[in-house]
């Protein structure tokens, strides 16, 4: 499949927030890109899909026809996650911390009552 997407560094939506950014990390058409964001002045992590889930499965947007503008994408206009500050506790994401362990657990639980 020949996807084409639009290039990380060309999205700068939500344009009225976004300051100013610098692309870390595009992973194709498969994946997904990273950029740094300064939102409203303060440094956060912006992420999106490169293409979006349903673009998948459109044959025009397979062939590369019609350019996918990935997820989000809000009124068709590419735009960027804006992660929230809260998640920049290094804590979170080491997988030896008591912090993950304790947040996996819990969504491990919830998963078995839910179902989900």
């Amino acid at each position: 499949m020949a996807f084409v997407y639009h290039d990380p560094n060309s999205v700068i939506h939500p344009a009225q927030f976004v300051i100013s950014k610098e692309v870390l990390f595009d992973g194709g058409a498969e994946g997904f890109s990273l950029a740094a964001i300064s939102w409203e002045g303060t440094a956060h992590i912006g992420i999106r899909w490169n293409v979006a889930a349903k673009e998948k499965s459109d044959p025009l947007k397979q062939d590369g026809s019609v350019l996918c503008h990935g997820a989000p994408a809000l009124r068709g206009i590419p735009s960027w996650f804006i992660l929230p500050i809260e998640l920049f506790n290094p804590a979170l994401f080491d997988a030896k911390s008591q912090h993950f362990l304790e947040c996996a657990a819990q969504w491990l639980t919830a998963t078995q009552i839910t179902g989900k």
